[in-house]
């Protein structure tokens, strides 16, 4: 089994022996996104594509669970953490008869995705002493990670993220989302912070891991990738 000695975080044994079983039995969906087919469950993955599908279809032929199409894989696409998947429900969302108890929620989500883009001022937050805005690091870029310490998906990007930030000097915040008791332990020059629900609302984390690269001068959003290989392509900025 290969170690990884530069994890310098403490990962729960039972997420740690998860994530070995789940690398070996292949039973954990990727990120990549397959989705399991409305009512038949039990089916062939299907395409985000032929999800955006069967939700037509549904509204078409069957308009009592239209909603309940929505709903269904509403949750499913958000784990993804793809945006761009999620401005694909605003047909449906925005659809004044769609009767979905997300609708509230995939709309002020698409929201928050259309205004937080490249470009734009990243939101203040302050959380105890530590004010975003205050906050002036050094370096030409501030990596922000919202992160879950039950999150697959955070702890595999970790394990990339945790060297791959020390070697290019890279200064992080790392804003943990829910209650969780068993927090992990980052390096010494992070920045953990336990994030609100204002400041999850304010930058639409709707998802875990979420990453927004930073300006450190101008504070305004030069980044917003969804994965290590992405981050590695904003390496000019740094």
């Amino acid at each position: 089994m290969l170690v990884y000695p530069f994890v310098v975080f403490e990962i729960n044994m039972r997420i740690f022996l998860w994530l070995i079983f789940l690398s070996y039995t292949g039973i954990c969906q990727s990120k990549s996104g397959v989705f399991p087919d409305y009512k038949q469950s039990n089916q062939k993955k299907i395409s985000i594509e032929m999800v955006i599908s069967r939700i037509r279809e549904t509204r078409l032929n069957d308009p009592i669970h239209y909603g309940d199409a929505l709903d269904f894989y509403y949750p499913k696409i958000a784990a993804t953490g793809k945006n761009e998947w999620i401005e694909k429900l605003a047909e449906f969302s925005l659809d004044p008869d769609c009767p979905a108890k997300f609708k509230q929620k995939i709309n002020a989500q698409i929201e928050s995705i259309r205004t937080l883009q490249i470009g734009e001022l990243a939101p203040d937050f302050i959380v105890d002493k530590f004010q975003l805005s205050h906050f002036n690091p050094g370096t030409k870029q501030i990596l922000i990670l919202f992160y879950s310490p039950s999150c697959f998906h955070c702890t595999e990007l970790l394990i990339d993220l945790i060297p791959y930030v020390k070697s290019q000097k890279l200064s992080v915040i790392a804003l943990q989302i829910d209650n969780d008791t068993n927090p992990w332990i980052f390096p010494n020059d992070w920045i953990q912070i336990k994030a609100t629900e204002k400041i999850r609302q304010t930058y639409g984390v709707f998802s875990t891991p979420s990453l927004y690269l930073l300006n450190n001068e101008s504070r305004k959003i030069s980044g917003l990738p969804e994965n290590i290989e992405q981050l590695k392509s904003l390496e000019p900025l740094f």
